[in-house]
């Protein structure tokens, strides 16, 4: 009998435990995972159960219990055009186990839902400053900034001083792949200091730290 009561305890142990196990076990093993919860991999907001195509990927990835993110961030699980990294904000997959969640938890969106997406903005803003440099630094006179861009668009040049006024305005156009501009500060009467440079669109925005040296 006393075989029986403890064979029914520890079956009742796991059963109750279980969830609250699978929850802390695997919602954090994901970036931002907290945000959506179980509902992050499970059809049921509550967790167990079928699994749905972000979960599947998931599953797909686990080695030795853990999951493998550097296998699943690169993938569009529900086929929206975004990556899982891009929709949980690590779009390089630079997040693993431990760390802190990256990004920014409101724009995080579903990587399982195709109709939940992330803004094109927030992706490709993120992709243009990773992939931006103004040089020389210092300089003086001649400013070159160069960045790739995944859009052509119609953009805004601005170089603004320290306290804020706007200096230069000027409407330049963004191409698909590597693009260079350059400013002559020189033909602006500017002094010697530090001016920062813009660059706007509905994609992205750009912004660098110059520093004049007469």
């Amino acid at each position: 009998m006393k075989f029986v009561f403890v064979l029914v305890s520890i079956i009742g142990l796991t059963l109750f435990s279980e969830p609250l196990l699978s929850k802390d076990q695997w919602v954090l093993q994901i970036p931002n995972g907290q945000k959506n919860s179980c509902s992050n991999c499970h059809i049921s907001s509550a967790g167990g159960g079928s699994r749905n195509v972000f979960g599947k990927t998931v599953e797909n990835s686990i080695s030795g219990g853990k999951v493998r993110w550097d296998k699943v961030f690169n993938i569009d699980s529900d086929g929206d055009g975004f990556t899982n990294g891009e929709e949980l904000q690590d779009p390089d997959g630079q997040w693993s186990i431990g760390k802190a969640n990256p990004g920014v938890s409101t724009l995080v969106t579903k990587p399982w839902d195709p109709n939940s997406k992330p803004t094109v903005s927030s992706v490709e803003n993120n992709f243009v400053n990773s992939n931006s440099i103004i040089y020389p630094t210092p300089s003086k006179g001649i400013v070159n900034l160069s960045y790739i861009s995944n859009y052509p668009e119609s953009s805004q040049l601005e170089v603004f001083n320290s306290n804020g006024n706007l200096l230069i305005s000027e409407r330049v156009e963004s191409k698909f792949g590597e693009n260079k501009y350059s400013i002559d500060l020189n033909n602006q009467s500017l002094n010697s200091g530090i001016y920062y440079l813009v660059l706007r669109n509905k994609y992205f925005n750009i912004r660098k730290r110059i520093v004049f040296s007469k």
